[in-house]
């Protein structure tokens, strides 16, 4: 997809579109009612105010408005808004285009030194605010990593790769399959998004429950700080000291800039194949996925969508009148009224992957799951990097959509699904929306796997951000009050900034500042992402609506638990017994996040889109 044009104020590539089929308008229209349609600005009429002096950064420097309105602004749902309304908060004064790691480290010395705002943009696909700029006293320069790109090393024996930051991940893929190797690394992001982003935010693939997240990946880095270039070599294993490969990965570039990473990478699979199953309800598909994983079976691809997401899905697709008739006699059966798709896939030799099918087929069967062919697989194998292309396409049609991810343990699962689906229901009853839940889970480990939540209401004049937020703190209020991280694959940003304390608490975050302190005492990188911008006691005090011990938490989960630990309840029993989560009422938005063609053998498609993360499913 290299030289394909970037769409300036939206997501992905300007020659691809996202159509809405009728049933799918009419599926929302049933649950949300209609909203008020958001037209798009034209780029000339955007006023850019005059650039700043940045200063010699010394490496290519470009201030012209275009690449200036281009990289003000990442992929986040208030992103899209002022993007598409043209009310764009703040832009960089400049964009650096470093060539090497040595640029980089002259970039970050001559901005330092002139006390210039530096922010670190790879594929520009974050949707937590990673790479928004912000007003600020300071200029600002976005150091953009696309001239930092390629393969830059390869052990074929060792099965180590090393790329350049900015190397997109097609890219990643072309220029390891001559040598019969792959990464398997593909967020839905995949097409834009970079190497240096998926390590800053711990990116996760759609393949990681088999591949693992890029975690697992990162075998050696290179970073650029003030102080110079930091190596830290690949190596399989060490003992000396704390893993500071892993204090990296996830720094969302606070710690310095990542100019390279040496990946694990492993062969070209000789086959690949994959099947959708449905399952007879949530409980039963999410029992099966445990079972699945704790038992070994080789899984590359698992994803299970509960009912409303299923249901969603099959607006979708255009079926035969065959298809369409047996799909609407199947989910009519007692069995399936509540029926999940679940998606599994393999990769390996035939026979591992015949008996890979063999071992999963035993455990979904026993627990009533149907298999209905290999047409929703090669349907979602064919579609799911356009699934963001819908967020632009709702937008224009009245409806907003949003994305999250979190996970938690599978003990705590049932009530993290039940808490967030009730946390949206009330706020949006709470603000007079229509609000519909979409979720599935995805990325499996023995120990837990993660929800990825999709949320669509209808657009009132004036309000989309207003309304976003105030779902969204509700959301995250929900996530962490049943249990569940922050975020599994998004990253923080500067969105989840404000409640990082409450997963890591507050020795973690002294610790993390003091890294940060450290590797830039200037501040001068990233301002406000993963950290936030406050001072250390503003940010850990004066929260008290988000759980302020580890008693109410854990009190709070009990309520969440007894409330709806199956995730089936109504509605209304499911806003029950919630009171712990918050003392503020979802009317008083959180101000902490931002301003703002299937075969006949398969009637199925498993997933509807997903308009989500820069690294995600």
């Amino acid at each position: 997809m290299t030289g394909q044009a970037r769409r300036w104020n939206g997501w992905g590539f300007a020659d691809v579109t996202f159509t809405l089929p009728d049933a799918a308008r009419a599926w929302l229209s049933r649950r949300l009612g209609g909203g008020e349609s958001m037209a798009a600005v034209a780029e000339a009429a955007i006023a850019l105010p005059d650039a700043r002096s940045v200063g010699d950064l010394g490496a290519a420097v470009a201030s012209d408005p275009s690449r200036r309105l281009r990289h003000a602004c990442g992929a986040s749902f208030p992103d899209l808004v002022a993007l598409r309304t043209g009310t764009i908060a703040a832009f960089p004064d400049a964009v650096a285009f470093p060539e090497t790691a040595g640029e980089v480290v002259a970039v970050l010395r001559a901005a330092t030194a002139a006390g210039v705002r530096v922010v670190v943009r790879g594929g520009g696909t974050s949707v937590v605010g990673g790479v928004t700029v912000a007003r600020d006293d300071r200029p600002i320069v976005v150091l953009s990593l696309d001239r930092l790109s390629g393969l830059t090393s390869l052990d074929p024996v060792s099965r180590l790769a090393g790329f350049g930051a900015g190397t997109l991940g097609p890219a990643v893929e072309a220029a390891l399959a001559p040598h019969g190797l792959r990464l398997g690394h593909e967020p839905q992001s995949f097409d834009l998004s970079s190497v240096g982003g998926w390590v800053a935010t711990r990116s996760a693939g759609q393949r990681s429950t088999g591949i693992g997240k890029i975690d697992e990946l990162v075998a050696g880095l290179e970073v650029a700080t003030v102080d110079g270039l930091w190596r830290l070599p690949a190596l399989p294993a060490s003992a000396a000291g704390p893993e500071l490969r892993r204090l990296i990965v996830g720094s969302e570039g606070r710690f310095g800039v990542i100019t390279e990473a040496t990946l694990r990478v492993r062969p070209l699979p000789m086959h690949e194949d994959g099947v959708v199953v449905l399952m007879p309800g949530w409980e039963a598909g999410v029992t099966a996925c445990r079972e699945l994983i704790q038992a070994g079976v080789a899984i590359e691809v698992l994803r299970l969508s509960d009912p409303t997401e299923t249901s969603f899905a099959q607006t979708l697709i255009h079926l035969s009148p065959v298809a369409a008739r047996v799909s609407g006699l199947l989910f009519r059966t007692k069995r399936f009224r509540e029926g999940c798709a679940l998606l599994l896939g393999w990769t390996g030799t035939p026979a591992e992957v015949r008996s890979a099918r063999l071992a999963a087929a035993e455990i979904w069967r026993t627990h009533g799951g149907l298999a209905v062919g290999r047409g929703g697989w090669r349907r979602w194998r064919g579609d799911r990097f356009h699934h963001p292309y819908l967020r632009d396409t709702l937008l224009g049609q009245g409806w907003g959509v949003d994305t999250f991810e979190t996970a938690a343990t599978w003990s705590d699962l049932p009530a993290l699904h039940a808490s967030v689906r009730a946390a949206l229901d009330d706020a949006g009853r709470s603000s007079g929306l229509g609000v519909a839940v979409l979720c599935h889970l995805s990325h499996a480990y023995t120990d837990g796997a993660s929800h990825y939540f999709t949320f669509f209401w209808p657009l009132r004049a004036g309000r989309a951000v207003a309304d976003w937020r105030a779902l969204k703190e509700a959301a995250t209020r929900g996530l962490l009050a049943a249990g569940g991280t922050l975020t599994h694959h998004h990253g923080v940003g500067t969105m989840h900034a404000p409640y990082l304390g409450d997963e890591i608490g507050p020795h973690g975050l002294h610790v993390l500042r003091a890294v940060a302190a450290a590797s830039d005492p200037a501040a001068t990188l990233n301002p406000g992402v993963l950290l936030g911008e406050e001072e250390e006691g503003e940010r850990v005090e004066g929260r008290g609506d988000m759980a302020a011990t580890a008693g109410e938490r854990d009190a709070s989960r009990r309520a969440v638990s007894e409330a709806g630990a199956t995730g089936e309840e109504e509605a209304g029993e499911r806003g029950e017994g919630r009171g712990e989560r918050g003392e503020k009422g979802v009317d008083e938005p959180d101000p902490r996040l931002g301003g703002e063609r299937v075969g006949l053998d398969s009637p199925l498609t498993p997933l509807p889109p997903t308009p989500g993360g820069r690294e995600g499913d």
